[in-house]
């Protein structure tokens, strides 16, 4: 497993915590989001996700995303 931890600055509520949550799990990873830091810790299986695919799951709902 591969960790990462990703920046989300335009992150704002309780809501967009479940949004980023749902993204992250469509892929097959799993992220622990944090509203307070603005940031999700994905872990994955990379011989079973590329991390551009959680990046763009996370994109389309209209948030940006930074490689910390």
């Amino acid at each position: 497993m591969t960790e990462v931890v990703l920046k989300i600055p335009n992150m704002s509520c309780k809501h967009c915590v479940m949004r980023i949550t749902k993204a992250i799990e469509s892929v097959g990873a799993k992220g622990e989001v944090s509203l307070e830091e603005k940031k999700a810790v994905v872990q994955f299986d990379p011989g079973r996700v590329r991390l551009e695919e959680i990046i763009k799951a996370i994109e389309r709902y209209g948030y940006e995303v930074e490689v910390a």
